[in-house]
């Protein structure tokens, strides 16, 4: 089971991970990738779902129709979790370089998945010290390498989601709110005064405005 999940829109580069599929289904023909989610509401309301359309499309030229399934609604945090239970790899193909954030792909980390993605700004951090497999932008081929080489490779896939899970685990709200508050204790010992400086003296506004002397040098 390989899944991505998301609002969709062309951002996302799902048409490069469907192209990515031939070669992989040829050696696993039990493989099934799901593409979670429905149509961004902003790119619904300028293009409809054209995009969808066109990967439904690409899907039927492809052959891979027993291969690819579209679930086109917005999934609950319960299915959500479900469905990344079942999941083997993580895939997010997306397109820009810059992306700083990705909610789906810190679920997925979180759960503990092998995770396959294009190297965005938040993947790249991720992804990183064997956390995950980074793939080229736009390139089916080269995802389709990374593919089979946690399918072939079990004992690599199992490896990298030890690394993810142990990684997520300091990504839960317990864990962040405890870095916080020991970020916040430092700061306040750091910064912690005796309680002499009671008795320093106070430090007042002048009360008249300074007079500026400016001296003019003739010539």
């Amino acid at each position: 089971m390989i899944s991505t999940f998301g609002l969709i829109s062309r951002g996302k580069g799902l048409e490069y991970a469907i192209q990515a599929l031939p070669p992989v289904v040829e050696k696993y023909p039990q493989v099934l990738y799901l593409i979670l989610g429905e149509t961004h509401p902003n790119v619904r309301r300028h293009e409809g779902e054209s995009y969808r359309e066109e990967l439904q499309a690409l899907v039927k030229e492809l052959g891979l129709e027993r291969h690819v399934q579209f679930v086109n609604r917005y999934l609950t945090k319960t299915e959500l979790i479900r469905y990344l239970q079942a999941t083997d790899i993580y895939l997010t193909p997306y397109l820009n370089p810059k992306q700083i954030v990705s909610g789906t792909l810190a679920y997925a980390m979180a759960c503990g998945k092998a995770i396959v993605s294009t190297p965005y700004l938040y993947a790249k951090a991720l992804c990183s010290e064997g956390r995950g497999i980074l793939v080229n932008f736009r390139d089916p081929q080269s995802i389709s390498d990374a593919l089979l080489l946690l399918l072939d490779n079990p004992q690599l896939r199992m490896e990298i989601e030890r690394r993810a899970y142990a990684y997520g685990r300091q990504m839960t709200w317990q864990a962040v709110g405890k870095k916080y508050a020991e970020l916040f204790a430092a700061i306040a010992q750091e910064f912690r005064r005796p309680w002499a400086f009671i008795t320093s003296p106070i430090v007042r506004r002048p009360t008249t405005t300074p007079q500026i002397t400016e001296t003019v040098t003739s010539s």
